[in-house]
């Protein structure tokens, strides 16, 4: 099950679990968060040892383990492929608090740069945006991620990469690979942001 990639339902029943840091009912997850974990979901995510289920009261329970901790943040880095808003609401979720911790963090491995000490998700994206708007004259417009990273050489290049997924699971930009992998220069590859296994060189603001 490890070397499996897991599905939407899984990845997203793991984001809720290690959100709460609590056990959580099977009723009150098909409930509150829309997640109904049937068999084989619950089966997969408890033999691959990423959750325990137990019954208390005739009702099961789900509490995460240290590896779904662990596998949830693999999953988010890789890329949730998600297609209901309900699921994007969740992935947004979890990318707000997986960057939270890296803004608060101060640079000081790289004297040469002025990195961003205490930031927000939503100042990095205002940034984002700024350096798009002087990119072009408006939104709807692709711009290449070498030309964006560009400036922004003083925010954490990760923390860059999980603000512009949360703006793509949440509708607010676009980000897509080149049709024409051929023209890139190296440094294009370099910039490029990983969303699943592909690379993504282009991005825009839709919103």
């Amino acid at each position: 099950m490890s070397e499996e990639r897991l599905t939407y339902r899984q990845v997203a029943a793991l984001l809720v679990l290690r959100e709460l840091g609590t056990a959580l009912p099977h009723k009150e997850l098909k409930a509150e968060w829309g997640l109904d974990l049937d068999t084989k979901n619950r089966a997969g995510l408890v033999d691959a040892k990423l959750i325990e289920s137990e019954s208390r009261k005739r009702a099961l329970w789900y509490t995460i383990t240290p590896a779904g901790e662990d596998r949830a943040i693999e999953e988010v880095r890789k890329g949730i492929p998600v297609s209901s808003r309900s699921g994007k609401a969740l992935a947004l979720l979890y990318l707000r608090s997986l960057v939270a911790p890296k803004a608060a963090t101060s640079v000081v491995e790289e004297p040469a740069r002025t990195p961003v000490t205490t930031v927000s998700p939503e100042e990095v994206e205002g940034r984002i945006r700024e350096a798009y708007a002087k990119l072009t004259p408006g939104v709807g417009r692709w711009v290449s991620m070498t030309k964006l990273r560009a400036l922004l050489t003083d925010i954490d290049r990760d923390l860059q990469d999980d603000v512009m997924r949360a703006m793509m699971l949440n509708g607010r930009a676009d980000i897509e690979p080149v049709a024409i992998v051929g023209d890139l220069k190296p440094e294009d590859h370099a910039a490029a942001i990983v969303i699943g296994s592909t690379p993504n060189h282009q991005f825009r603001v839709g919103a």
